[in-house]
């Protein structure tokens, strides 16, 4: 078995040295082998470093191509000048297939030619050398055939000055497709022991390895080149190798097999099995089919898989299927109709084919008796049927008017669109007079009656139309435009018929729709005291809306109009940043806003839709919005600018006039200011110190019931009486008696 681990082989001989002397050639001879399941195409070349060498050889190029597991070898001729100094010049041979190749290459191989002094004698290399017999090469290999044993000739030379050992070794082939035998060993009469694994040489001797190659039965067909290498036990390090060229030769025997699975066929088709064996030594690709062989194609042939790869002692099946054609030539009776076809094999590789395949019978059955019965019965179907034709075509009377069709022109219509009728009629040139009679509500109208006795009449010339005997009448105005329910009939009478043929007709005019909202919401559930709700809506039927009524309730309380939005077929000025331009009588309109009440509380707010005829459409569903109440509380009360809060005590005189100012927010307050009585939410008044004066409180309350208060603390300083004295002091004299103190 080949080794093909890597894609491309090189072998060059000899692998790093080459010799010779000024003025002489020296040939390097490289063989190249593609081990890869590709064909390549490989340059061998020497690399432009080299310089002082690259001169010396005229052709340092060459490309060739080679084939999948296919060998050549490649030589490049140096002219060494005769001027060449002697010494060693190194060059490195590079192996590229950038194409096919592109990651295993470039490969680099070094080497250097020695150029010796003429003067001196030359000394031969000391190497060993062996050769191959009988020789192969790529353009003659060995020919081998499967199962056949033959035998190569190695032929070893020891030129060096020493007794070798040398040993025969093939790595690229299995080991039990060759057998290797060393003849006797000569040193054995000298009397030395030594093994028979291997060719021992004298210095300057010849010896001989034989290796017998035993393929197997089924190798495979193509080109092998297997490297044989010798190793010197006296020089293991080197290595010396040679390619074997040989050649297996293809071995073609197929096998072709035809099972009838169903043979007799009357309505399916016919089942074959074919079945192919490769007994040969080589692949083989090939598609099947099968033809007729009659001169013409009376089956088609469908064979499942048409095309299969066989490898070596593979078999396959292939199901084969065969279609009867032409339905017709079934035969009627007796044993049925004989197909016979052949089987057909082409190779796509254009190898040869067996010439006698297996040839096919399919049995066409022949039909059960009761279908010539149903043959005969349509015969007698056709001969009744050619009597009847005749009778239409020479006996038949002239057929009466048909009304074919009748029918309006919509199927359905809107208050404002008026009614009209489509009719056909065949056989028209029988008619004598058409009448069409209509109802509103069960109340008759006049009909229209229409003479055709002179041909079409005049009034329905832009309506109808008359072709091949039959009139055509579309979009007949029935003048009916109003809302109600309608019924049309059309009364034809013929020529030399009595009794006219009629047909009603019932239509409706549906009152024009009501302008109907179908959905409306706001952004907000809550709302601060004077906020203005955000509303969006969609309405449906637009054209007929006049006006939108916004209507809010607060709690339990009445309905009240809020807004209203005159339309009048055409959006508001104010809502025209709010709403869309209708789309298919739908408007949509967003972020409305709407100003509510200044009244707390929970209002219902609906919109309700008026059409143009003053029709009120219903109510749409009504959306919830809180508006929250202002809380209760004291923002100032102050006495003479000091806030409550503050200094809740205040120190006063009597008399002393002072300031208040109070402000109370809330909904529906009632503000008491004691000692004041009732006052305003918010204001300002005087007010003068007493001595009773204790306390000044604000309070306020809604009717809800809430209340809030805030109190000063008043304390009034009552001024004391001026106290007059009663004892009079008087000048005392140095001589005067004291006077007595009265009694109080």
């Amino acid at each position: 078995m080949l080794n093909t681990t890597t894609p491309l082989k090189v072998i060059l001989n000899p692998p790093t040295r080459l010799e010779g002397f000024s003025g002489e050639s020296v040939t390097l001879h490289i063989s190249l082998i593609n081990q890869g399941d590709q064909g390549a195409i490989i340059d061998v070349f020497i690399d432009p470093v080299a310089q002082d060498i690259l001169p010396w050889c005229p052709s340092s190029r060459k490309r060739v191509a080679l084939d999948p597991q296919q060998a050549c070898e490649v030589s490049l001729l140096f002219k060494i000048p005769s001027e060449a100094l002697p010494g060693s010049y190194p060059y490195t041979v590079v192996v590229d297939a950038p194409e096919h190749y592109p990651e295993e290459t470039p490969i680099h191989y070094p080497g250097s030619l020695e150029v010796l002094v003429k003067e001196q004698i030359a000394v031969r290399s000391q190497k060993p050398t062996f050769s191959l017999c009988p020789a192969t090469s790529p353009t003659q290999p060995l020919l081998i055939e499967p199962s056949q044993h033959q035998s190569l000739l190695v032929v070893v030379n020891n030129h060096s000055s020493r007794v070798d050992r040398f040993r025969l070794c093939c790595f690229d082939l299995d080991k039990t497709w060759f057998t290797i035998r060393y003849p006797h060993n000569e040193l054995n009469d000298l009397g030395l022991v030594s093994s028979t694994d291997g060719l021992e040489l004298n210095p300057g001797s010849e010896g001989k390895i034989i290796i017998d190659f035993h393929y197997p039965v089924d190798i495979p067909a193509g080109r092998y080149s297997p490297t044989l290498q010798l190793i010197s036990d006296n020089s293991p390090e080197q290595v010396f190798l040679d390619l074997v060229y040989l050649e297996v030769k293809p071995k073609l025997h197929l096998s072709v097999e035809l099972e009838t699975i169903q043979g007799k066929v009357s309505h399916n088709p016919g089942q074959y099995r074919l079945r192919l064996t490769n007994y040969g030594n080589s692949i083989r690709e090939l598609a099947v089919s099968a033809s007729s062989q009659n001169e013409t194609e009376l089956c088609d042939y469908v064979c499942i898989p048409s095309s299969i790869n066989l490898l070596i002692g593979e078999t396959a099946t292939i199901n084969l299927t065969v279609y009867p054609k032409q339905k017709w030539q079934r035969p009627f009776f007796g044993y049925g109709s004989e197909l016979p076809f052949q089987i057909n094999l082409q190779d796509l590789q254009e190898l040869p084919t067996p010439e006698k395949l297996p040839m096919g019978l399919l049995i066409w059955k022949a039909r059960p008796w009761w279908q010539l019965l149903l043959w005969l019965l349509a015969g007698v179907g056709v001969l009744s049927g050619l009597g009847l034709l005749i009778w239409f075509a020479f006996f038949k009377p002239a057929p009466p008017p048909i009304l074919a069709k009748f029918k309006p022109d919509s199927a359905s219509y809107i208050e404002g669109g008026r009614i009209r009728l489509n009719w056909t009629i065949a056989n028209s040139d029988r008619l004598e007079q058409l009448v069409i009679f209509s109802k509103k509500d069960g109340t008759a109208t006049s009909p229209q009656v229409y003479d055709f006795r002179q041909g079409l009449p005049t009034e329905l010339d832009r309506y109808c139309q008359i072709r091949d005997r039959d009139l055509t009448c579309a979009n007949v105005d029935t003048g009916a435009r109003l809302a109600g329910k309608y019924t049309f009939q059309l009364q034809l009478k013929a020529k030399s018929v009595q009794q006219p043929i009629k047909k009603q007709l019932d239509v409706a005019i549906q009152p024009k729709p009501l302008t109907q909202v179908v959905s409306f919401g706001s952004s907000q559930s809550q709302l601060e005291k004077g906020e203005p709700a955000t509303l969006s809506w969609n309405i449906k039927n637009f054209s007929q809306l006049d006006r939108l009524q916004v209507i809010g309730q607060l709690e339990e309380g009445k309905r009240e109009l809020l807004k209203t939005y005159n339309f009048q077929k055409q959006i508001p000025s104010e809502l025209t940043k709010q709403c869309q331009p209708p789309v298919n009588e739908t408007l949509i309109c967003s972020n409305v806003y709407l100003k509510l009440p200044a009244k707390s509380g929970n209002y219902a707010i609906n919109l309700q839709p008026v059409s143009s005829d003053q029709k009120q459409s219903p109510l749409s569903k009504a959306i919830q919005v809180q508006v929250k109440a202002t809380p209760l509380r004291i923002t100032n009360f102050s006495l003479n600018n000091q806030s409550s809060e503050v200094n809740p005590s205040v120190f006063l005189k009597v008399g002393q006039v002072v300031t208040l100012n109070w402000q109370v927010q809330g909904d529906d307050l009632k503000v008491k200011l004691e000692p004041l009585g009732d006052v305003p939410a918010s204001g300002s008044r005087t007010l003068k110190a007493t001595s009773g004066l204790s306390e000044i409180t604000l309070m306020a309350e809604t009717e809800q019931g809430q209340s809030v208060k805030r109190t000063f603390l008043i304390q009034v300083d009552t001024p004391k009486p001026i106290q007059r004295p009663t004892n009079l002091l008087l000048p005392i004299n140095p001589g005067a008696s004291p006077i007595s103190k009265p009694h109080p």
